[in-house]
Formats: C-alpha cells, structure tokens, sequence
C-alpha cells in the first residue's frame, strides 16, 4: 500500500515536473520567435500576455465546471427533497397514532420538566429565528 501510494506521487511530480518543462519551453520558443519583430520588451509582454491568458482560460472553465457540479447538486437536492415527506403534516396524516403517542410523550415529559421544555423550546426558537 505504502508503495502504491510512494509511486503515484512519483508519477504526479514526474508530470508536473513535464508540465513545466512545458510551459517554460513554449514561452522561450514564442519570445524566441516574436523577438526579431517586437523587440525584447515587447516580446516578454506578448509572452506575459499569453501567459496570463492561459491562466485566465483555465479559470474560467474550472469556475465554469464548478457551477455545472453545483448545479447537478441542486437538481439531485431537489429531487431528494421532492421523493421525501417534507412536513410534519405528512407524518401526522400518514401516521396518526404515531403522532398521537408522540404527542401524548411529550406532553407528559413538559408536565414533568418545564424548565427543560421551556430551554428546549427557546433553543428551537432561537435557531429558527423567532427567538429574542
């Protein structure tokens, strides 16, 4: 498993390494190219320019999948939220003895601890946003 993993971290530096060597080598070779027309200055901004170019393109499609992910993931959020009941009406309807028994528990746990239902119940309303 350690060699594995000591492996795959070899072959991502070896790649990264090349990417490098890469981007290096096409900004020397557009310089070298671009140098006899525009002159050293200009031809180290057309390079910047380039640069800064790719950069921005690969912003903006990652920003772009990023968006598409995030919309996949509200379609499926909806769609789950869709599938199940959402409200306790629909227990109730579904179930009403079940609601009857729970309603019937927590009646008598506040008749027994009201300073815990009423901590309870400021907590709720706190996060809810009714709370004071």
């Amino acid at each position: 498993m350690f060699d594995r993993a000591f492996s795959r971290i070899v072959a991502v530096a070896a790649a990264s390494a090349a990417a490098v060597m890469a981007v290096f080598a096409s900004g020397f070779s557009l310089y070298a190219l671009i140098l006899p027309v525009t002159g050293a200055a200009g031809a180290a901004a057309i390079v910047a320019l380039a640069a800064a170019l790719c950069v921005a393109l690969f912003a903006l499609f990652a920003a772009m999948r990023a968006r598409q992910r995030e919309r996949e993931a509200a379609i499926a959020q909806a769609e789950l939220a869709h599938s199940l009941p959402l409200g306790l009406g629909d227990i109730a309807r579904d179930r009403p003895i079940m609601t009857l028994a729970i309603s019937a528990v927590g009646g008598l746990l506040a008749a027994r601890h009201p300073a815990l239902t009423r901590d309870l119940i400021a907590i709720v309303a706190r996060f809810s946003g009714r709370g004071g």
